[in-house]
């Protein structure tokens, strides 16, 4: 499978939607929150347990709209049921814009879900710090790791944080097209995987 053909396929499966207008609806919602006088920033942080985020991200995948709503799930969705406000103010759904890669196969969507919660509980600089970790690891991470349906998925590594390297390499190596099962269960898999790493990061961070 060509990069050419595997970007055609890509765009072809997904459509189009403007980077501007994906990022203002991801934000959108988490800043009219703060100007609401909620609460204030950085949210509060409790710790979390890296195997329920990763088992509740793969589930997420499949029931909240693909892998942007699933970490965000894992991650947020956890802090709105232990913490409640101002997390539980936080609808899901605005984060599935973030599917395959903002529907543009840019940033992947499990990356832009973890950010997203790194920065409701961080001050700026902290955000920024995590966020690079979680990239750096991510452009060289195997995924997927976690693979609990044992569908024996060939490992493959993006070299980058965008979701066309990500999944193009993933479906070229595994001979996959975008709507197959397997490719499906891949990004769910990753999702896990990355919201796990996000957990772990978190919870080193603020020493729990």
């Amino acid at each position: 499978m060509s990069n050419l053909k595997t970007r055609r396929e890509f765009l072809k499966s997904t459509g189009k939607v403007a980077a501007g207008v994906a990022a203002y609806s991801v934000l959108n919602p988490v800043i009219g929150a703060l100007s609401e006088g909620k609460a204030e920033h950085p949210f509060p942080y409790v710790k979390l347990d890296p195997a329920k985020a990763e088992e509740r991200a793969y589930n997420s995948f499949f029931t909240k709209g693909g892998c942007c709503a699933a970490v965000a799930d894992a991650l947020i969705g956890e802090l709105a049921d232990v913490v409640g406000s101002p997390f539980d103010g936080i609808p899901i759904d605005l984060f599935r814009i973030g599917a395959a890669g903002y529907f543009n196969g840019s940033l992947c969507g499990s990356l832009g879900g973890a950010v997203h919660a790194i920065g409701l509980v961080c001050p700026i600089d902290d955000a920024k710090k995590l966020m690079n970790d979680l990239f750096a690891w991510y452009r060289k991470a195997e995924f997927p790791y976690y693979q609990p349906k044992d569908m024996e998925l060939e490992k493959t590594v993006s070299n980058s944080i965008n979701c066309m390297e990500s999944v193009g390499k993933f479906m070229e190596a595994n001979e996959l097209k975008m709507g197959d099962e397997p490719r499906l269960e891949r990004c769910a898999c990753l999702s896990a995987d990355v919201a796990r790493k996000t957990v772990e990061l978190l919870n080193e961070h603020f020493g729990l």
